[in-house]
């Protein structure tokens, strides 16, 4: 049969464990091992992961004395995985049933593939109670020119943690989490992985993304984050470029991309009277691709800057006009 380790990383996360760990455990079709990481957790996260542990022997609990850190303990974790199939799921997160039957079966049937993904489901108080989750679904298998492609039109690779399963022998030959991008690391990993072999985008819902007001990704603005993804293409452009000729190409389309949606934030952020971020994401803008300043869009916006917030009131369906307008 085959054999998944699903790591999962907790930091005060105690209250939603169980639920993370049942939704585990309550795979069908494959083996499992369970890996929980308590990062030196304040709440009752040890009681509870020890007392899973003892009920399961699938089960595992490690605990830090000391707070290492999210990206330390998932490659501590990563060091100790021996399943043919790896997952890093977060203790607020849930797995969809059947979901590693699902990516399995298609990556077992496909060996180059070394990275498999599906949808995700958010949820804030508890996940829906119903769904469709079938043993088998469709699915795309991506190279990697394909799949960087896509990333870079869309500034992102469009994969969600939870829902993402990494063949292990690849993930040891390819290595960890890099320590320098504590935001954007699952996406420097995910490209670093596509160049090492196929991508596999499954037409399935596979996991439960919880949101809540302790959402890591919560702690970055949103020209942070605009930023943190832009740091983790161009360490992986810097690490393949000189192999991948194509990494040329799409470091402009990615560059254009970025460009495009911190102008759209810059005329959000103008619509809505912060006029200091408006400036900075319009700078943002300019830094990533100095051409967009010839667009009619940009023109256009700038207009209306001049005009000032009363005009704007009135001229205010311009920009859901210009949002939808061809593209320059």
């Amino acid at each position: 049969m085959t054999r998944v380790d699903v790591i999962i990383p907790c930091y005060n996360y105690g209250s939603m464990l169980e639920a993370c760990v049942a939704s585990v455990v309550s795979q069908e079709g494959v083996a499992v091992r369970v890996m929980i990481v308590d990062d030196a957790s304040t709440d009752g996260t040890e009681a509870i992961g020890r007392r899973l542990a003892a009920a399961d022997p699938r089960v595992e609990y490690c605990r830090h004395e000391d707070n290492w850190g999210h990206i330390p303990s998932y490659n501590e974790a990563l060091s100790r995985v021996t399943a043919d199939y790896c997952i890093i799921l977060s203790a607020d997160d849930l797995l969809t049933p059947r979901s590693l039957m699902r990516a399995t079966r298609v990556m077992d049937a496909h060996p180059d593939v070394s990275l498999g993904y599906g949808r995700d489901i958010t949820f804030r108080h508890a996940p829906p109670a119903t769904g469709s989750f079938p043993t088998v679904c469709s699915y795309r298998i991506m190279d990697y020119v394909e799949f960087l492609d896509r990333s870079c039109a869309q500034g992102q690779t469009g994969i969600q943690a939870p829902a993402a399963i990494v063949r292990s022998s690849v993930h040891h030959d390819v290595g960890g989490y890099l320590p320098e991008l504590p935001h954007s690391g699952d996406t420097e990993i995910w490209l670093r992985l596509a160049a090492y072999g196929r991508v596999v985008e499954l037409s399935a819902d596979q996991a439960y993304r919880r949101l809540h007001d302790r959402n890591m990704s919560l702690t970055y603005s949103p020209l942070a984050r605009l930023r943190e993804q832009r740091r983790a293409f161009d360490i992986h452009f810097d690490q393949f470029r000189h192999v991948r000729p194509e990494v040329m190409a799409a470091s402009r389309v990615l560059a254009r991309t970025l460009a495009d949606a911190a102008f759209w934030s810059g005329v959000r952020a103008f619509e809505t009277g912060h006029e200091s971020l408006c400036e900075e994401f319009l700078a943002y803008a300019i830094e990533m691709d100095g051409q967009i300043q010839s667009s009619r869009s940009w023109w256009r916006f700038q207009w209306k800057r001049r005009a000032g917030h009363a005009a704007s009131r009135v001229i205010a369906p311009l920009a859901n006009r210009l949002r939808h307008a061809t593209s320059d």
